[in-house]
């Protein structure tokens, strides 16, 4: 069994994204639905590596896609609606052909995350979908969003 994680200040993310809570993500007990925080960190990556020139979405593009073959979420305190987002985004693991990213989603104003999120991207050949070494492009984003070693 894995150990439980805690929540992170703000700081312990390298690269940040404010993001939309829309209705549509509140279940009827009126607090952000599971499923929602998953879609809000899988923005979150993309938009990372996006920045970080790590992919490219032309249809010309050659370069290695990420698979997820993990993922999941920590819940520390509800997140209503209406709030303004923020999510924060960091690699905490480099593999010879994987990242493992995590995250931390804040509702306005607060200093801790409300909640915790972990994906595992392997990086396939865009064409045969078999796993390939991390590109340069790759690592230097890893670089650059490596997780604090204090957290």
């Amino acid at each position: 069994m894995s150990e439980r994680l805690y929540p992170l200040p703000r700081s312990a993310y390298p690269w940040h994204q404010e993001t939309v809570l829309q209705w549509e993500d509140c279940d009827i007990y009126g607090h952000v639905n599971n499923v929602a925080y998953l879609k809000y960190f899988d923005t979150a990556l993309n938009m990372a590596l996006i920045d970080y020139g790590a992919l490219d979405l032309s249809p010309e593009a050659t370069d290695p896609i990420g698979l997820v073959v993990k993922n999941g979420a920590e819940f520390f305190s509800e997140i209503n609606f209406p709030t303004r987002l923020w999510v924060g985004a960091r690699v905490e693991k480099v593999g010879r052909t994987s990242l493992t990213w995590g995250f931390g989603l804040f509702s306005a104003g607060a200093e801790l995350c409300a909640a915790r999120g972990t994906y595992v991207h392997v990086y396939v050949d865009r064409q045969t979908r078999r796993p390939i070494e991390l590109t340069d492009k790759l690592l230097a984003c890893a670089k650059a969003l490596a997780a604090p070693d204090d957290n």
